[in-house]
């Protein structure tokens, strides 16, 4: 069974050294990057390139795809069904994850299931109070690759904020939204922290849509999704159930521009049009309340990572101890600086 409880052998405490493992593909996603931003300034001098231990944090990555001799730190990590469910052992360390599903799915505790760590990424950098103007929106980055949203969105009034670009960029750019219609997950995630009201918008392929549930229950969420149309063919293709199997996006990846190359004005007129009925929806955010409580509890569990990453979550103080005593801290993840 996954240790989410104390190690017998003693922790390496602060001056571990692990590699942070993030998702990688053809091209950079903004979920997965954030991880780059995050954890060093949670965890300074934390991480190496050290194989022996892995870090897991943001992503639906807390599955089999990663070899068994490794240690593996789990700190947020959610099960997307995107490969099998991991064979939970003893070099699991779960300190918590990312929604009640994902713990319902693993046989683990519910009491593991303390939200996704993006929510931390704005107070984590300090982010500056921007002018708020004008409707975002943040495609999936499959879409963004696949779909015509940039012309889509600019016949919609809508400025694309595109997954795949700098997360420094992305984040400030949501900060600037006065509203945000975001397919992709971490796109709502970070605007509710930022207290951006957001849409959420019904990712096309099937398979990104269970871990929408996971992070909202704890939040006390309930996404009322908007549908998009498929805005070129090539995304048409990736959407549909064949095109969620890999045999399939090795065919469709090579001749991925030969199907763009066929999308229509009418594609895009069609895609545009649904923007601007997703503008009119109503907007979500969580209740004050609801994410402070979710980032201090983090917050606990990161005060407790530091110091000794070796084991988890409930050899510590409850998760209600108070922001003030962590404020008080010398180590505290609150004392950080922010990013101009």
């Amino acid at each position: 069974m996954a240790r989410h409880r104390s190690r017998d052998r003693a922790s390496r405490g602060a001056g571990a050294r692990v590699i942070l493992y993030r998702w990688q593909g053809a091209s950079t996603n903004f979920g997965d990057e954030l991880n780059t931003i995050l954890w060093p300034r949670l965890l300074p001098g934390f991480f190496d390139e050290n194989p022996g231990t892995r870090f897991l944090g943001i992503g639906s990555v807390l599955d089999r795809r990663h070899p068994p001799e490794p240690t593996k730190i789990v700190a947020g990590s959610g099960y997307g069904g995107y490969e099998r469910k991991p064979r939970l052992d003893e070099t699991w360390i779960i300190h918590w994850v990312r929604g009640p599903r994902t713990a319902a799915t693993l046989g683990l505790p519910a009491a593991l299931a303390l939200g996704d760590p993006a929510v931390l990424v704005p107070s984590a950098l300090g982010l500056p109070a921007m002018d708020r103007t004008g409707i975002g929106f943040m495609p999936h980055f499959e879409s963004a690759a696949r779909g015509a949203w940039r012309q889509a969105a600019a016949m919609a009034g809508v400025r694309l904020i595109d997954p795949r670009d700098n997360p420094l960029d992305i984040l400030r750019a949501i900060g600037r939204c006065e509203l945000l219609l975001s397919e992709a997950l971490h796109g709502a995630i970070v605007a509710d922290a930022l207290r951006v009201p957001w849409v959420a918008i019904r990712p096309l392929a099937q398979i990104h849509r269970a871990k929408w549930a996971d992070w909202a229950d704890t939040m006390d969420l309930r996404p009322q999704f908007n549908r998009l149309p498929a805005s070129t063919l090539a995304e048409w293709a990736g959407t549909i159930r064949l095109g969620s199997w890999p045999t399939t996006h090795k065919w469709m990846d090579p001749h991925a521009g030969r199907l763009e190359t066929i999308a229509s004005d009418r594609l895009i007129a069609r895609a545009s049009r649904a923007l601007r009925m997703a503008a009119q929806a109503t907007p979500q955010l969580s209740s004050g309340s609801a994410l402070d409580r979710c980032q201090s509890r983090m917050l606990d569990a990161v005060h407790a990572m530091r110091i000794e990453p070796l084991r988890g979550i409930s050899r510590f103080a409850s998760v209600t101890q108070s922001r003030q005593s962590l404020q008080a801290s010398d180590v505290s993840a609150y004392q950080l600086k922010s990013i101009g």
